[in-house]
């Protein structure tokens, strides 16, 4: 299949070719497209497309998302950088079928030469609510999602199957290494100028006190013991189920990585969650997290290398927050919203746990 440069470059005949097996000899003679990741997606530009047939097929979708490169050029310049595009597609040709974990089925993945990329995915919104990063995630919503990321972590947890994917990095990776320095040594005097009086006292000089360990940090992010993370599970990328069956499913798998599980978990909760609900639950969800991780069979993992894991994890964040501010373009109003949402809740959270003893 070719690959659209974007979604009003998407027509019933295109459509029609992707989704053939699907279709019973049916054709899309119909396709409005309808921007809905603006404010939401960083890295993508992100469409749902309502699909109208020349008869009716039994397996044929009303509606899909569709998801392609984004076109701002600060954004686009990281994406390309860190191989994010190549990552997502073979995450939804090489692990979803097989996943334990929910995720949207896949009726298109393709990458072309120049590094484009386009995927046709379920509208998980017919049976799914989507969680509102800004609102922030409520206690039972984070242990959700919690439950849902054991189902990912646990089975590759140091699996010889998770090192024989060549395509997915380490968080110390030469690209990671290159980039993310520089991305977070970029947000700190905006942070200074900018910030100052919109976090809490103390903000600043953590953010500070990090610079000259920022490399050192990313190695240590690097350290084992590894797994499948998601590596962007904010509430963004959550559905929950609106029927009560406790359904969770997860989209955006652009950044996912080689690394430890307990980052998952502090992005979660330290980007997602206000802090307030953060202050008083953190400690009980990591737990949960743990102990459910031993529940399916992971051993040789202390509950104090945990806590120190998900300290340095929380830490590290910092960098999200000085790109947000510094580096990308978040979009409209929604988005700055969403910045401001993860910068003051990932600093607020630092504080919290004294994440900054780590160092």
């Amino acid at each position: 299949m070719s690959v659209p440069t974007s979604s009003s470059d998407i027509t019933p005949e295109w459509v029609t070719g992707a989704l053939a097996p699907h279709l019973d000899g049916a054709e899309v003679v119909d396709v409005a497209a309808h921007d809905i990741g603006e404010g939401t997606g960083i890295f993508g530009e992100i469409a749902r497309l309502h699909l109208t047939y020349d008869r009716p097929s039994p397996d044929a979708p009303a509606s899909l998302v569709a998801k392609l490169p984004c076109v701002e050029p600060e954004n686009l310049a990281v994406a390309q950088a860190l191989g994010i595009y190549e990552r997502e597609v073979n995450f939804f040709t090489e692990i979803a079928p097989g996943s334990p974990l929910r995720v949207p089925e896949c009726y298109l993945a393709e990458l072309d030469p120049d590094g484009r990329f386009v995927l046709l995915l379920e509208d998980l919104e017919v049976d799914l609510d989507v969680g509102d990063q800004v609102t922030g995630a409520t206690v039972a919503q984070a242990e959700a999602a919690i439950d849902a990321l054991v189902e990912l972590h646990a089975p590759w947890w140091e699996a010889d199957e998770l090192y024989a994917l060549n395509w997915l990095p380490v968080p110390d990776a030469p690209a990671y290494m290159a980039a993310v320095p520089g991305i977070y040594r970029a947000g700190l005097p905006i942070l200074e100028a900018e910030w100052s009086d919109r976090l809490p006292p103390g903000a600043v000089a953590v953010a500070r006190a990090l610079d000259p360990e920022f490399e050192g940090l990313m190695r240590r992010m690097a350290e084992g013991p590894r797994t499948f993370a998601h590596a962007d599970p904010r509430l963004d990328n959550i559905f929950f189920a609106r029927d009560g069956s406790g359904t969770v499913a997860f989209i955006d798998f652009q950044l996912c990585l080689r690394q430890r599980g307990a980052a998952d978990i502090a992005y979660l909760i330290g980007t997602s969650m206000n802090v307030a609900d953060s202050r008083g639950s953190w400690e009980r969800l990591l737990r949960r997290w743990y102990d459910r991780l031993a529940d399916h069979g992971v051993t040789g993992y202390s509950w104090d290398d945990c806590l120190r894991q998900y300290k340095e994890s929380a830490l590290y964040y910092l960098c999200g927050a000085m790109s947000l501010i510094g580096s990308f373009d978040t979009g409209n109003d929604r988005g700055a919203a969403m910045a401001t949402a993860y910068t003051t809740r990932i600093f607020g959270h630092v504080l919290d746990i004294d994440a900054v003893s780590v160092l």
